[in-house]
């Protein structure tokens, strides 16, 4: 997702923006402490369209509704781990982070010292992050174009609720997660 570089390597006229590091625990995840860094997106401009629909909550109660009421209907849920990190951009976007908050073991790793500048390591953003204004629409478009091949679209009037075309497989979208009504388990398995 993201790669050091001496600033040198950017582009002439692109901005570069802080790095956000977030620190928080998670008592229902496996790894309980988590810290990740985020993108400083406020500081960056994007000129294309970055919203993306997302289902409301009214239709996700519908649909969970319509599991309840559909004899013989499941619902489960999926998340697609790292696929919003994993969504390559058309166009990088770079942002810097101070050398001393980075452990020594990955300066070392990286031969960060040797492209830090007045205390700074800047790094190119090749992938989706968290910050990004563009992330999520850019995610989203490759998600919907990979889910078409396979017989799913979205509803022309419902925000994030898609179909199959002939399996009586529906679901509603937030980002990368999923609500699925399905009415066999067989019919799960092509969610894959």
């Amino acid at each position: 997702t993201i790669f050091f570089v001496h600033p040198t390597a950017i582009p002439k006229g692109r901005k570069v923006t802080y790095a956000r590091i977030v620190a928080t625990i998670r008592p229902h995840k496996d790894e309980k402490h988590r810290v990740r860094v985020t993108v400083g997106g406020d500081k960056l401009d994007y000129p294309g369209i970055t919203a993306t629909d997302t289902a409301s909550l009214t239709t996700f109660k519908l649909l969970i509704n319509s599991v309840i009421s559909t004899e013989g209907a499941r619902f489960l849920t999926l998340d697609i781990k790292d696929y919003y990190y994993n969504t390559p951009m058309p166009e990088y976007e770079y942002m810097r982070i101070q050398l001393d908050i980075i452990p020594n073991e990955v300066i070392t790793q990286y031969n960060l010292r040797a492209l830090a500048v007045n205390g700074w390591v800047y790094l190119e953003i090749r992938k989706g992050m968290p910050g990004l204004k563009q992330a999520g629409r850019i995610a989203n478009d490759r998600l919907t174009k990979h889910l078409l091949q396979y017989g799913y679209a979205p509803t022309p009037r419902t925000p994030a609720l898609w179909r199959h075309h002939t399996l009586p497989i529906s679901f509603t979208l937030v980002v990368d997660d999923f609500g699925v009504k399905f009415c066999n388990q067989n019919d799960a398995t092509h969610l894959i």
